[in-house]
């Protein structure tokens, strides 16, 4: 039996210790620990991986090193599993040069999404494209109970996969709360009830290295580094509450206190409704996914397909939604002046719909008569999930 068929008989934090020493155990130490990973392993990496295929001599004239340099780390690259050898370049006279490309599939990261009434998790490999995912309706609750079906569920869902274990790089967790520097810590939640010790309540269940991210934030990264720009970008969480992320040059600007982008909790209607949080006025307690789902029972699907099927009744209340969600709109682009993606599960049936709000929004704007710069969200209900993933994606290529 190899050591890592050994994982399912241990307990808990055995298989914690496991996971974190099993390549060193049979001589496979992560890369990160090889004497050859020096620098420019890593750059050459960095380089194929952005730019998808590269040349030895493309990689050495851009990065400046010896073709012998560049021929040796490739070696290393392609013995590790990272990159192959992907076909020829054209050729412009002489030899054709052979290209290499990083392997998507060298490692993955699972991601999971915690909200008020649903769980979600999905499976991404190094080109962030979503493997596989699962959404369930789970209600959450702060209990041993609960964290526990947690962690069945990670491992049913790993074991379908049949995944090869060194490749994972960890677990990314994503809450509609306030989570501190450390990414274990919250430091403020009231969508739903968490206590400061989540970290160590899921630790006692999940085997394998994990950390917390709020849920807009992580949306917006995922949705972010999908459009690969390096403009600003606003994105906008509407689901059972609304959030947002403001993310530049593909990172979140959290603000001096981590509160920026608290997009729920902006007053649009002075003297208005009262929201959650005790203020009255807050975009949340207008646009929240509720106030549409709660003509239908609760179930956001059902007032969609009553909208999308023609009923006069549900179009006045979607179109007075999307009125008072043009002016948070029109705000944020005043704010920022980039693109505003609109997400959550909200967001995600709003392509039907894009064109009418779009104008809706530019009749507010003085400066503009297009609201073009208003966008559907590429992810339906993984993007959460998804951008908590990423951060271990993220970490493994910086550190090579």
């Amino acid at each position: 039996m190899s050591f890592w068929s050994l994982k399912n008989t241990l307990t808990v934090e055995q298989r914690r210790i496991f996971v974190e020493t099993a390549k060193e155990r049979e001589g496979k130490a992560p890369l990160s620990d090889k004497k050859y990973t020096t620098r420019d392993f890593g750059n050459i990496y960095r380089m194929i991986y952005q730019k998808k295929q590269s040349s030895r001599q493309q990689i050495a004239e851009q990065l400046g090193i010896s073709l012998p340099t560049v021929t040796q780390n490739l070696k290393l690259l392609n013995e590790s599993g990272l990159i192959c050898k992907g076909g020829v370049f054209q050729s412009t006279g002489g030899r054709k040069a052979n290209s290499f490309q990083f392997v998507p599939d060298a490692r993955y990261a699972l991601g999971i999404d915690i909200t008020q009434n649903h769980l979600s998790i999905v499976l991404i490999n190094l080109n962030l494209d979503l493997i596989d995912s699962r959404r369930m309706r789970r209600a959450f609750e702060d209990t041993g109970s609960y964290y526990q079906s947690l962690a069945a569920e990670v491992e049913a869902f790993l074991k379908e996969r049949d995944l090869d274990m060194e490749k994972l790089l960890g677990v990314g967790i994503s809450l509609p709360a306030i989570i501190e520097e450390d990414q274990k810590t919250i430091s403020y939640a009231t969508v739903i009830q968490i206590s400061g010790s989540i970290y160590e309540h899921i630790r006692t269940y999940l085997p394998y290295p994990f950390l917390l991210f709020n849920d807009a934030s992580s949306a917006g990264l995922a949705e972010s580094w999908l459009l690969k720009s390096s403009n600003p970008i606003v994105y906008l969480l509407l689901s059972n509450s609304v959030g947002g992320s403001l993310t530049i040059e593909g990172k979140i600007f959290k603000g001096v206190n981590a509160r920026a982008s608290e997009f729920g909790h902006m007053c649009i209607v002075p003297h208005g409704k009262r929201c959650y949080c005790g203020c009255y006025g807050c975009l949340d307690a207008y646009c929240s996914a509720k106030n549409l789902s709660d003509f239908t029972d609760g179930n956001l699907e059902v007032f969609f397909d009553k909208l999308s099927s023609g009923n006069l009744g549900y179009r006045r209340i979607f179109d007075e939604y999307m009125d008072e969600l043009a002016v948070a709109v029109n705000n944020l682009r005043m704010c920022y002046d980039c693109d505003v993606i609109l997400g959550g599960t909200v967001g995600s049936h709003m392509a039907e719909y894009i064109k009418q709000f779009r104008r809706k929004a530019a009749a507010l704007n003085p400066f503009e008569t297009s609201g073009d710069y208003i966008k559907s969200c590429h992810y339906r209900t993984e993007a959460s999930a998804v951008g908590a993933a990423a951060h271990y994606i993220h970490q493994f290529i910086e550190s090579l």
